[in-house]
């Protein structure tokens, strides 16, 4: 006789108690092993494990991407949800390692079937990630090892509201091959968000010159690099910015993008 299996174990981390309520219960109905919720990051056991941990991608303290790349540092497979999150935020969790994306106004039965789909080593796209997944690889393409016409009629697919099995039976696909799309589309979308998001150091000076007004000379000395470095972070900023918001000038001086941009990344 075969040994029973064990059940999957999830672990919650939102600072809004009557939502993590009924979904904690959600889970346990499903026959889920639940973890003490956690109201946020730093309050969640560092050496807790978990088959997958949901995470609300606004937390107080360490939150969003940051909070992503934290668990996934720790090995914990994250599936993240929120009911305000930006396109941006979403897929900036999405670039930090999160294995799918569920809003927090979807039936509890999504989360269920997300979190099966993740604590089985796949991936989780929900109506809104494939939109914005869709959307930012029209808007942003990338010169090699773009998403093709399969991924991108899957995740047409999913924009739509249909499900992968539904659709993996009305194309004959079979799930392995399913897995591979998915796969293939997370790896695009974080290379993509990695050639248009600003370095660590793009980061400082866009802080440095944008949000607290210092001359190319002041950032130098308080980066230690030459005044002709500085300017050439600002320029590669630029156009990220640009190559990020299609709708900016394509005229703005490279230190209003980067004061822009700072603010919008919450840098300042």
């Amino acid at each position: 006789m075969s040994a029973e299996r064990r059940p999957i174990s999830v672990a919650i981390i939102d600072d809004h108690p009557i939502a993590t309520e009924s979904l904690a219960a959600r889970f346990a109905g499903a026959g889920f092993s639940v973890l003490a919720p956690a109201p946020s990051l730093e309050a969640f056991d560092r050496g807790a494990t978990a088959d997958v941990v949901v995470c609300d991608l606004h937390l107080p303290g360490i939150s969003g991407a940051a909070a992503v790349a934290d668990l996934h540092a720790r090995g914990l497979p994250v599936l993240a949800t929120s009911g305000v999150a930006t396109p941006d935020e979403v897929l900036d969790a999405i670039a930090a390692q999160a294995r799918g994306f569920v809003d927090k106004t979807a039936p509890a039965q999504q989360f269920v079937a997300a979190v099966t789909a993740v604590a089985a080593g796949g991936y989780h796209v929900s109506a809104r990630l494939a939109g914005f997944l869709l959307e930012d690889a029209q808007r942003r393409p990338l010169s090699r090892g773009e998403i093709g016409a399969d991924e991108r009629n899957l995740l047409r697919g999913l924009a739509q509201g249909d499900h992968l099995d539904e659709l993996c039976a009305e194309w004959g696909l079979a799930a392995p091959d399913a897995h591979g799309l998915l796969a293939r589309i997370f790896d695009a979308a974080r290379r993509r968000r990695r050639l248009h998001r600003p370095s660590p150091r793009e980061a400082e000076v866009m802080v440095l010159v944008g949000c607290r007004g210092l001359s190319h000379k002041e950032a130098a000395r308080a980066m230690n690099v030459k005044t002709s470095v500085v300017a050439d972070y600002l320029r590669t900023a630029r156009a990220k910015y640009l190559a990020s918001h299609p709708d900016a000038p394509p005229t703005i001086p490279p230190s209003a993008a980067a004061a822009i941009w700072a603010r919008e990344l919450g840098f300042d």
